[in-house]
């Protein structure tokens, strides 16, 4: 597979398949890069860059709320070396691509019903358990070509059976019937090698910075 290259546009589509499945609003441009203004308690807005240059580091020099994301696919470090020491980077993501055909096969193991419905704008896949216990759950998006897979999780009490791999099998599934050209996730370090098992290639590295509450917000 051609891996494509990672630009402003190609951030834009992740990051509006990422604001439909939250029910947030779309991305605007915004100084160089992309902003949402996201309007929840611990995450009012966040802007995406394409690297950790000086349109970043203008826009993290005017910042001095807390609550406001800045994100880049850029290496920890990188981003780190680019920001105040105000700014606090969070543990690395991986922006990844996803294959025409997803490998790695697995079967709803027995005790558990697999559903799907609609939220926001994205399609959910809920994996339960006969107790009725929520097992397994993610979504994705369908806007223009692009997939967007998003919050793909599993209880603790449920994991090493598979259900990840269910999960995202159903919604490569619905990818693969509205006809998309293009699968697109942001991993956490235990989700990139059940990702990459599937066949899911790494694009680049992706950080996180926020400004810390004040410590009486915090307690």
């Amino acid at each position: 597979m051609e891996m494509p290259e990672i630009d402003l546009p190609l951030l834009e589509r992740w990051l509006t398949g990422w604001s439909l499945s939250r029910g947030v609003p779309l991305p605007v441009n915004e100084e160089g890069g992309l902003r949402v203004e996201v309007g929840m308690p611990l995450q009012l807005r966040r802007y995406v860059f394409l690297d950790a240059g000086l349109d970043l580091q203008a826009c993290a020099d005017r910042i001095h709320a807390p609550h406001i994301y800045l994100k880049a696919p850029v290496d920890p470090a990188v981003l780190r070396a680019a920001l105040p020491a105000r700014w606090s980077v969070e543990s690395p993501g991986y922006l990844m691509l996803g294959p025409a055909s997803m490998s790695g096969h697995v079967a709803l193991p027995a005790g558990y019903v697999i559903e799907s419905s609609a939220e926001h704008g994205a399609k959910l896949v809920q994996v339960s358990h006969a107790s009725g216990e929520l097992a397994a759950s993610g979504r994705v998006t369908l806007d223009h070509g692009t997939a967007v897979f998003d919050q793909i999780v599993t209880a603790e009490s449920h994991r090493r059976l598979g259900l990840g791999t269910v999960v995202m099998q159903a919604l490569d599934a619905l990818a693969a019937q509205a006809d998309v050209t293009e699968r697109l996730l942001v991993a956490t370090d235990d989700g990139r090698s059940l990702y990459a098992k599937l066949g899911w290639q790494l694009l680049a590295p992706w950080s996180t910075a926020v400004l810390p509450a004040p410590a009486l917000e915090q307690i």
